[in-house]
C-alpha cells in the first residue's frame, strides 16, 4: 500500500476541491473512500506550503501592530519559538485536530462510512483555504482593506470559509444541513481554541 502520490492524483484533487468550492456536488466522488486514500490527501499540506511559507516570510520582514502576525510573534518570542509556533498551527490546526475529533463523532451521526472520503475532502479544502486568506491578508497589508471596513470584510471571509465547509460536510460525510452546520461551528471553536493555545504557549 503506497502512501506516496501521484502527479495525477494531485490534480484530482485540485480539480475537486475546486468544483466542490463551486458548489458541484458530484465532486465529492472523485475523492477515495479509504484510509490509504485519506493519508494520501495530506499531501495537500506539501502543495501549499510555499504559499504559507512566502506569506509568514513577508510578515518577518514587515511585522504588522494591527493583526496577529509572523512578524509580531518572531519579535516577542524569538524566531525559533516562533516558528515551533507557526510549524504546530500549521500542522496541529488544520490537518490533525480536527480529523480527529470528526473520527469519535461521526458514528454516532451515522455517517462513519464516509469518514475517510471527508478527510481527504477536507484536506484538499485547505488549498482554496490558503488562497482566499492570502487575498484576505494582501488587502491588509495594502491598504485596500481598510481598518474601518475591516469587521465586514472579515465576516464576508468568515461566510465563504464556512459555507464552503459546510458543502463539503454536507457532500462528502453525507450529514444533514443541521448536522453539517453544527459541525462547522463546533470546528471553529476547537480550531480557534487550539490556535490560541499554541500561540499563547510561545508567548
Amino acid at each position: 500500500m503506497s502512501y506516496s502520490i501521484a502527479f495525477k492524483e494531485t490534480t484530482r484533487g485540485l480539480f475537486a476541491t475546486w468544483r466542490m468550492f463551486l458548489r458541484d456536488p458530484r465532486a465529492a466522488s472523485l475523492f477515495e473512500n479509504s484510509h490509504a486514500g485519506a493519508l494520501r490527501s495530506y499531501w495537500a499540506a506539501v502543495v501549499i506550503l510555499p504559499v504559507y511559507m512566502l506569506v509568514t516570510s513577508i510578515e518577518y520582514a514587515v511585522p504588522s501592530e494591527s493583526y496577529a502576525n509572523f512578524g509580531k510573534l518572531v519579535e516577542h518570542s524569538g524566531l525559533l519559538s516562533a516558528t515551533l509556533a507557526e510549524f504546530c498551527v500549521y500542522t496541529l490546526c488544520w490537518f490533525v485536530a480536527w480529523p480527529l475529533v470528526v473520527d469519535r463523532i461521526a458514528p454516532y451521526l451515522d455517517c462513519g462510512e464516509n469518514f475517510f472520503r471527508y478527510v481527504a475532502a477536507y484536506n484538499w479544502m485547505h488549498v482554496p483555504y490558503v488562497l482566499i486568506g492570502m487575498l484576505f491578508w494582501a488587502g491588509k497589508m495594502s491598504g485596500v482593506i481598510h481598518d474601518s471596513n475591516n469587521f465586514a470584510a472579515t465576516l464576508t471571509l468568515l461566510g465563504v470559509l464556512w459555507t464552503y465547509h459546510w458543502f463539503v460536510l454536507r457532500h462528502a460525510l453525507g450529514l444533514n444541513g443541521g448536522y453539517a452546520a453544527m459541525l462547522v461551528a463546533l470546528e471553529f471553536v476547537v480550531i480557534t481554541m487550539l490556535k490560541e493555545m499554541i500561540l499563547n504557549t510561545a508567548m
